[in-house]
């Protein structure tokens, strides 16, 4: 009896699918209990999520009234529904529709649907993808921490000030941050043509994910991954192109949007906001300009040796790319930042094993008090501090500056060990 329990199964390919589809079909049911929750108790009584609210409407329109979504008329409805009056100068917000026309297609059904409902289905989707990012980011680091810290990291993924942030706002860095993720995964499975797909994907915000499409767009050329690049190429042209057939004049529309959302947003880099705010305009600006190059040309000897397949130079540009783009890129927010996950976990990977769990778990902890409560103090109204866009990415380069000795060793290791679908470990 026990070496028929213990026995593999004679056909675990055919058994693959099945679980799959089971677990797809749990998620989509999970997803919709939990929509019908939020709508009862949230969305139905408190309207919200801004950021998705602009691209529902945009797409609403297009879709139900052929208008361009880019349309300042767009703009006018979504700022009286938001604010219940026209945009003024100096207004933080404008509400115009800034984003590739692209992304409709990743949530166009739920422009057909009232607002109410839209909103709690696609924060309950959210949800799940910032599960899905939090998981895949402990693989991708190979931290293997006890079953308890597990799943408490996975939660602490969904309640940590940045990730709750972007699904209370209806944020699309969540989608991007999971694509970027899983074309990471994708490399390393050396499914490469998957990989340059879901990198396209991220192009929804160039701002979140400049620096690191950079990167490994540049290390499949040198590294000869051609296919890589050719599924980015082609994803890109079935998305510009596709959005064409729709709405020819769409790149010019977005180039206008995006200029008068650097007009009326009015921040810089995350870098910038944060010397702001720690210094005097006339020391902020100069530092900023001279931090900036110097953080870049930093990265710079990291790229060089992972184009040259050096032992665990992929791993350390792929993580200080993710902390230095998060500090230096143009008008970039804290939503964006989840993609931070993964370092944080790469160094709770390194950490000696006698000390990794206690300092994982009080880090997390300290992060989630401090994001919060320096949210909580310098709120300004209604809108959060600028400074605050720049404080988790410093503060990851300060943890990598100190221990960039360990970490990079760490990186040789980590790309010794094996991508397994492993949640933690019992003790």
């Amino acid at each position: 009896m026990a070496s028929q329990i213990s026995s593999p199964s004679k056909h675990p390919g055919k058994q693959l699918p099945l679980v799959w589809l089971i677990l797809g079909l749990l998620v989509i049911l999970l997803i919709a209990v939990e929509s019908f929750a939020l709508y009862t108790v949230f969305t139905s009584q408190f309207p919200s999520g801004n950021d998705f609210f602009v691209r529902w409407l945009g797409g609403r329109e297009y879709l139900l009234h052929g208008t361009n979504p880019y349309d300042r008329t767009v703009a006018e409805q979504a700022q009286i529904s938001m604010f219940g009056r026209l945009a003024q100068p100096g207004d933080k917000d404008e509400a115009y529709f800034a984003y590739p026309l692209y992304t409709l297609f990743f949530f166009w059904p739920l422009s057909l649907l009232p607002y109410a409902w839209a909103q709690a289905v696609w924060m309950a989707i959210l949800q799940f993808m910032l599960l899905g990012l939090t998981i895949l980011s402990i693989r991708l680091a190979r931290w293997s921490p006890p079953n308890w810290l597990f799943w408490f990291t996975v939660f602490w993924g969904i309640f940590f000030y940045n990730g709750a942030r972007a699904i209370l706002l209806g944020q699309f860095s969540i989608m991007v941050g999971l694509a970027l993720l899983l074309a990471l995964w994708a490399i390393e499975k050396r499914r490469d043509t998957l990989a340059g797909l879901c990198l396209a994907i991220t192009t929804i915000k160039p701002q979140m994910v400049f620096l690191i499409l950079a990167f490994l767009l540049l290390w499949a050329v040198v590294r000869g991954r051609w296919h890589i690049v050719l599924g980015f190429g082609l994803s890109m042209l079935g998305l510009v192109f596709g959005s064409i057939l729709l709405i020819p004049s769409w790149p010019v529309d977005f180039a206008r949007n995006a200029l008068a959302y650097s007009d009326y947003v009015a921040f810089g880099t995350p870098l910038e906001n944060l010397l702001d705010f720690l210094l005097p305009p006339s020391l902020a600006g100069p530092l900023t300009s001279l931090l900036s190059g110097l953080f870049f040309l930093a990265l710079l000897p990291g790229w060089w040796l992972a184009f040259r397949d050096r032992p665990g130079a992929y791993t350390w540009a792929v993580m200080s790319t993710l902390i230095v783009g998060s500090l230096i890129t143009f008008r970039s927010a804290t939503t964006n930042q989840v993609i931070l996950y993964l370092p944080l976990f790469f160094f709770f990977q390194r950490l000696p094993a006698s000390k990794a769990t206690l300092v994982a778990f009080l880090t997390q902890i300290g992060l989630l008090v401090l994001m919060w409560s320096t949210f909580v103090v310098l709120l300004d109204g209604n809108w959060e501090h600028t400074m605050m866009h720049g404080l988790l990415p410093a503060l990851m380069l300060l943890l990598y500056a100190l221990d960039w000795r360990k970490l990079r060793r760490g990186a040789a290791r980590v790309e010794q060990l094996p991508l397994q679908p492993q949640l933690g470990r019992s003790t």
